[in-house]
């Protein structure tokens, strides 16, 4: 399974209900990579006009940039204690997928799930409102919860969360996952979801970020980001311009994701956004 839909299946591998369908939503990025390989291998010049029009500053140079780029860390602190919405886990529908099982760059942290879950939650709001544009809305996919807030997921040893974005009827998803950067991960195109839209970010004190842009014929964008953290966490930021529809099927709701590439990184940069404070 590719490094998004894994994503994706661990934002609700155990979590409160969600009005996200992720098995279509998985379905429907595998199909939209499949198309997109076609598009390639068939119509070379209308995929690289599609992928232009979303970011063309991809194309301003090689597809694999390399540098140090100035991005502003933000200026919002690790956040405060914060109280987590109580919500309900739905049980288990058949046997439990096996562990995933990795060795890490360093030791595992020792935090329980529970402090994680409130520490990194706090530090989510601190990074939304100093980098999120205060036009765009940003609302919890739990029913019981307005804002969103991390869930520990065991089976991925890893904090994830999944949000709403929303702005003058514009819509999409905003997703969050934190982990412990896994033993022999590079710091290289082959870690992004599509290797030809990839783009390395060097960050000094606070390492290397990944970026990749990917794009569907119909209009379908997702920006993806990952912050490999000098101190052994990952935080991988992905944000989408699409929706479930009422009749099951997915609708493309604004011209691209409501947030940039470099909203995303600032997002990962957030100084709570780290296994190991």
């Amino acid at each position: 399974m590719d490094e998004i839909a894994r994503q994706l299946r661990a934002a609700t591998a155990a979590p409160p209900p969600t009005r996200i369908d992720l098995d279509r939503l998985i379905a429907y990025d595998r199909q939209r990579r499949q198309q997109r390989a076609w598009t390639l291998a068939g119509t070379g010049v209308a995929a690289a006009v599609a992928v232009v029009a979303v970011a063309p500053a991809l194309f301003a140079g090689s597809s694999n940039v390399r540098g140090e780029m100035a991005v502003p860390p933000i200026a919002s602190g690790t956040g405060s204690a914060v109280s987590l919405c109580q919500t309900v886990t739905p049980s288990a529908s058949g046997p439990e997928p096996p562990l995933q099982t990795y060795d890490t760059v360093r030791s595992r942290p020792v935090e329980s799930p529970q402090s994680g879950e409130v520490r990194l939650t706090g530090a989510l709001y601190a990074a939304v409102d100093a980098v999120v544009p205060t036009d765009v809305t940003v609302v919890g996919t739990v029913p019981e919860c307005q804002r969103p807030q991390f869930s520990y997921h065991s089976l991925y040893r890893e904090y994830t969360t999944v949000a709403m974005l929303s702005r003058d009827g514009q819509r999409g998803h905003l997703i969050v996952a934190v982990r412990p950067t896994p033993a022999g991960a590079q710091a290289d195109c082959s870690e992004t979801p599509d290797s030809r839209t990839c783009e390395v970010w060097g960050l000094g004190d606070d390492g290397m970020a990944l970026l990749s842009t990917s794009t569907d014929p119909r209009g379908g964008v997702v920006r993806w980001a990952q912050l490999q953290r000098v101190d052994g966490t990952s935080v991988t930021v992905t944000a989408d311009n699409f929706i479930a529809a009422a009749d099951g099927t997915w609708q493309v709701t604004a011209p691209k994701p409501l947030l940039t590439s470099q909203e995303l990184v600032e997002l990962a940069r957030a100084p709570g956004l780290t296994l190991y404070p």
